[in-house]
């Protein structure tokens, strides 16, 4: 049986690391190797050639299905003054964003950071330290991103990142509460949520109500390191059991997408992003072909 979710590669398999590889290199190798589809990290909306030349390498690479990675700002004090600014900005990429794919996601996020700083275990930052005045900045500003998906048919996810304001996934599902939100919904990355130690494991997490609507899934797999919060490693070699959490979304029917992160891997990105797809695909074959292999299967 096919993989089960549309299979995205993530733009930093190729940027970072001292490199930049071109869009055109970039999607080709998502193609040739059997991507759905890409997403791309934010170019800015007056990037006239950055966009021309992502819109030319997707068109090129016959790639169906895109999305971009979006972060704002707003929710601070020191940032306040430039909320308006933000939703401009963001409503200006989405508008380009369509005009690569008309059916296009948004994976956004706010940067915002009310503590000021950051914790090893990052429960004395974002969310945890935000006020009311925080909560309503990050309201609006997913509030405004919505209105504009919503009118041009596109969807979108919240991003859970540590130390940004929108950390946890009990934080994306106030803010979407809050926002009203009609075609955002919560999303999930496997990496910040595991190394946050103020996010439950993955199956009390998927059991708040407003997980159901869970519409966006990256994975990156990473160890401990001394004196720093964590180290990134391939998806089969790190402390986070990526084929379990797959399991128990599979078992709870989710048909988004799936995500392959590679933030700091380095080296040839061809074979980071083969060696996610191999074993993405290998996990999934596994538990189809004994379902008990997968600990959240039915009984």
């Amino acid at each position: 049986m096919s993989f089960p979710n549309p299979l995205y590669l993530f733009n930093n398999h190729f940027a970072g690391h001292r490199r930049n590889y071109p869009y055109r290199t970039r999607l080709a190798i998502a193609a040739d190797l059997g991507f759905d589809g890409y997403e791309l990290h934010p170019i800015e909306p007056d990037d006239d050639k950055g966009w021309d030349e992502a819109a030319a390498a997707f068109k090129a690479s016959g790639l169906k299905n895109a999305g971009m990675y979006v972060v704002a700002k707003g929710a601070t004090d020191e940032e306040f003054p430039k909320i308006d600014a933000e939703i401009t900005r963001t409503r200006r990429m989405i508008e380009r964003l369509h005009g690569i794919d008309p059916k296009a996601f948004l994976n956004y996020t706010v940067f915002s950071n009310p503590a000021g700083k950051s914790t090893p275990d990052y429960r004395e930052a974002g969310s945890a330290k935000a006020e009311a005045r925080h909560w309503e900045r990050t309201a609006q500003l997913v509030g405004e991103a919505d209105k504009e998906l919503a009118a041009r048919g596109m969807s979108g996810n919240l991003y859970n990142h540590v130390w940004f304001m929108i950390d946890t996934p009990a934080a994306q599902l106030r803010v979407l509460r809050d926002a009203k939100a009609q075609v955002i919904r919560p999303g999930i990355a496997l990496f910040h949520a595991f190394f946050h130690l103020g996010v439950p494991d993955l199956p009390e997490v998927m059991a708040q109500p407003g997980m159901e609507r869970l519409g966006y899934f990256a994975v990156l797999n990473g160890w401990p390191k001394p004196a720093e919060p964590f180290r990134t490693r391939p998806l089969d070699d790190g402390n986070i059991d990526v084929a379990a959490a797959l399991g128990l979304l599979w078992s709870k029917g989710y048909k988004g997408p799936v995500i392959s992160q590679a933030y700091d891997l380095g080296g040839d990105p061809y074979e980071t992003a083969r060696r996610a797809r191999d074993y993405l695909r290998e996990v999934h074959q596994r538990f189809e072909r004994n379902p008990k292999l997968n600990p959240f299967s039915p009984a």
